[in-house]
């Protein structure tokens, strides 16, 4: 029901209640004291007896009864007012993401709370998107200084080697001429290489909870998911699997399947699943033919990543939907 039939029904029950109740209980009182207590009281009128001023102070409470009644509601009202309220303010705030709200009833209080939802999911996913591409380029920057240092050391070396001998300095001069360009060409690189590349990026391994990584990658694309009016399931019978690879390139593999299954599958649902050592993505939707060529990049991003990254990725795609099936070696 929406709020204004709502309030509408409850000034209206308000009105009528009223009135009718103050008759109900003086009819009520009137009958109790002529059939039990006018005899004993010889025959005092009822205006006159004890029964009237009790009569008046059953009204009061029954009023008093009556606002609480119809204030319990307005009540309600107000703390799901504050409610959103303080997620409202929390989200605008540097603490973490607020959860998600139950969406009690169908009016228009329920239709906030569900666009205070919305911003909540949109919010979770710039967060993990933008602490995402924080994490990949202090671990680019982290690699790029360890190549530097690299040449730097030879650098301090052949200078050291430079005052122990005199007689070969054209030899030392042209190497560290060659370390100083070394270093140019690695920092334009740098510049001009995008942190998209994979064939020229640098990798590095480390213990990865898969079940961890997923349920992140759920929720950051649970809200562009919800957008479309995709269904998006995620179950995992193996909690501990944990794969020896690089978490932001994992990262990398499964937001191109994740952004092929929304762009271009036109599916009404996709499942994630963990087990037995295997991760599955599987939607539901048109499919395509694996053996025509592609212009897009998106499975030619994910073969890449998945050969750098040394995992088995394999797909089945058919009229009924795509199967992405990931091993790591």
């Amino acid at each position: 029901m929406k709020l204004k039939r709502k309030y509408q029904l409850l000034l209206f029950s308000a009105i009528v209640s009223v009135p009718l109740l103050l008759l109900f209980i003086s009819i009520l009182i009137a009958a109790i004291y002529d059939f039990a207590f006018k005899t004993n009281n010889n025959g005092v009128p009822f205006h006159e007896s004890f029964a009237y001023p009790t009569m008046l102070a059953v009204f009061l409470i029954s009023l008093v009864l009556l606002a609480l009644f119809f204030s319990k509601s307005i009540n309600s009202l107000l703390n799901k007012i504050n409610m959103l309220n303080h997620t409202i303010r929390n989200l605008a705030s540097d603490e973490k993401t607020p959860n998600k709200l139950d969406v009690q009833r169908e009016d228009e209080l329920g239709e906030l709370i569900k666009s205070v939802n919305l911003l909540i999911e949109r919010t979770t996913y710039r967060e993990l998107e933008l602490k995402q591409q924080e994490e990949m380029q202090k671990e680019i920057f982290h690699k790029l200084r360890h190549d530097i240092n690299t040449p730097l050391t030879a650098l301090k070396l052949q200078l050291f080697y430079l005052e122990d001998n005199s007689n070969n300095h054209t030899f030392i001069l042209e190497s560290l001429d060659q370390q100083v360009q070394y270093i140019a060409d690695l920092t334009s690189e740098f510049n001009l290489q995008p942190t998209a590349s994979l064939e020229n990026s640098y990798i590095l391994t480390n213990e990865v909870n898969m079940n961890d990584l997923l349920e992140m990658m759920v929720k950051k694309w649970g809200y562009l998911y919800s957008v479309q009016n995709v269904e998006l399931i995620y179950a995992c019978s193996q909690k501990d699997m944990v794969w020896t690879s690089n978490a932001l390139w994992l990262q990398r593999l499964f937001d191109n399947i994740f952004q092929n299954t929304l762009k271009h599958s036109k599916a009404k649902r996709m499942e994630i699943t963990i087990d037995s050592g295997v991760v599955k993505f599987r939607d539901n939707g048109i499919g395509f033919d694996t053996n025509r060529k592609h212009a897009g990049l998106g499975l030619k991003i994910i073969e890449d990543t998945a050969r750098i990254l040394n995992l088995e990725c394999t797909m089945h795609s058919d009229k009924n939907g795509t199967l992405f099936y990931i091993i790591d070696l």
